[in-house]
């Protein structure tokens, strides 16, 4: 396996969450990581939360560099974490969303609905306004 993944699915999630923002701030400033969106998508049927989320923000980090397609192709394993049963999971994913609405318009109308099944009565009532409040923002930048 890739050592890049490898450190990215470390048991210390601490250490692999560090190595992730490193990556994703590299990803801001080039292209360096863009090949690796199949290897990052294979992240994302991880047994672990933490290990799916940073897939799925590499993954939306690679949007500015991307070609028409490329990150489509994975948007459909990539929504199911819009659904996920831990709240973070779904507001950290939605986030990350926005790159994707600013540089992959083509992928408008998947996210818009992928997004519209979210159903936000299955998280608590405190953390149901939050995740409603993501949507919004995201539909904005959507357009």
């Amino acid at each position: 396996m890739n050592e890049i993944i490898l450190k990215l699915k470390d048991k210390d999630d601490k250490a692999a969450y560090e190595y992730s923002k490193i990556l994703r701030a590299e990803s801001a400033e080039s292209d360096k990581y863009l090949h690796m969106i199949p290897e990052f998508a294979g992240m994302l049927d991880d047994k672990s939360s933490y290990v799916r989320t940073r897939a799925f923000l590499l993954i939306c980090n690679q949007a500015r560099w991307a070609k028409d397609g490329q990150l489509a192709e994975f948007f459909d394993r990539m929504s199911a974490l819009l659904y996920d049963s831990k709240p973070t999971v779904v507001r950290q994913c939605l986030q990350a969303l926005h790159e994707v609405a600013l540089y992959r318009s083509e992928m408008t109308d998947m996210i818009i609905d992928a997004v519209d099944k979210i159903d936000v009565s299955k998280y608590k009532d405190s953390i149901s306004p939050l995740i409603e409040k993501d949507i919004k923002e995201l539909m904005k930048v959507l357009g």
